[in-house]
């Protein structure tokens, strides 16, 4: 019986332990501008809202830099990001910052949380399999949707040795290719998603080389991509960093095959209201560190931006 109706996917990337509003630098006549966004609390509250909207047709994915950037994640080895994570509701997600504390506190990190961490492309360096799982199967909107995970394949390549310890990576796209066919043979799903960590110009290579693949979600290279692209049948964007915006992508289903789609960046601006329960778990996250983090040592004509790669 052939299937027809919608799913929505939503993407969050590089994130960077940015748990609350920042300042985030915007383009306005070619000059930069800076204005709040971003925040946990308020992510929650866009997707709360979507999920409503869409009743149980919203996928919600994460593509890495997650649990390391800001103080409070670094000073706690990703630890303060979890709790806060946990509370969105996220069916998936993958790595590469994450490995900073080594593989094995990255595994106990993964244990934590509420959503599975995927990597078809970590493997331990003695018995060569996988560290994580490679895929999960998600059933949305009467759709299954087989999810797989590529981590960032420089970890154990140019990061510091302790990254990659025990383990190491590959491009994965030789797994892709075995388990698409596995997904949609024994596992009867009706569309394939990647979350990748290889960055927009390897993943539309890996969509060149790879068939079967029906979106790539991209992380790494922090692009703002306000419209989606299509290489080889696979619809692939990314949506900035910092959580400053997520990625919304609409799919109308015939037959099982994404027949049309909406893509849209949205902004997790200033005016949207945060989930107030969440802002006060982050608030006690982040007050103790809040006062050392004002304190001013200097001062600069020129604009620090952790990534202009708009």
């Amino acid at each position: 019986m052939s299937k027809s109706g919608k799913l929505t996917i939503l993407q969050l990337n590089d994130s960077h332990g940015y748990l609350d509003q920042h300042l985030e630098l915007f383009w306005s006549g070619g000059e930069a501008t800076y204005a709040p966004a971003g925040g946990f609390p308020r992510i929650k509250r866009i997707a709360d809202g979507i999920r409503d909207e869409t009743g149980n047709s919203m996928l919600f994915l994460d593509c890495g830099d997650t649990i390391h950037g800001t103080y409070a994640a670094v000073q706690s080895q990703g630890e303060a990001v979890v709790p806060v994570a946990n509370e969105l509701g996220l069916d998936a997600w993958t790595a590469h910052w994450e490995f900073a504390w080594g593989p094995d506190h990255l595994k106990e990190i993964a244990g934590e949380m509420n959503h599975p961490l995927l990597a078809i492309n970590c493997y331990d360096e003695k018995t060569d399999q996988h560290v994580f799982d490679s895929t999960s199967v998600v059933e949305r909107g009467g759709f299954r949707v087989g999810v797989v995970g590529i981590a960032a394949t420089i970890v154990d390549k140019t990061m510091p040795a302790h990254f990659s310890e025990g383990v190491y990576l590959t491009m994965g796209d030789e797994e892709l290719r075995l388990e698409i066919e596995h997904l949609r043979g024994d596992r009867d799903c009706d569309l394939v998603v990647v979350i990748s960590h290889l960055g927009f110009p390897q993943d539309v290579e890996l969509a060149r080389e790879v068939d079967g693949i029906d979106v790539i979600l991209s992380g790494h290279t922090h692009n703002r991509m306000f419209r989606a692209v299509t290489v080889n049948g696979a619809i692939i964007f990314q949506s900035g960093c910092h959580g400053s915006f997520l990625g919304r992508l609409d799919c109308h289903l015939e037959d099982g095959e994404i027949a049309a789609y909406d893509h849209s960046l949205l902004v997790v601006g200033d005016d949207v209201d945060p989930d107030w329960e969440l802002q006060g778990i982050v608030r006690e996250i982040t007050q103790p560190h809040a006062d050392g983090l004002a304190e001013v040592i200097g001062e600069t004509r020129t604009g620090l931006v952790r990534a202009k790669n708009l």
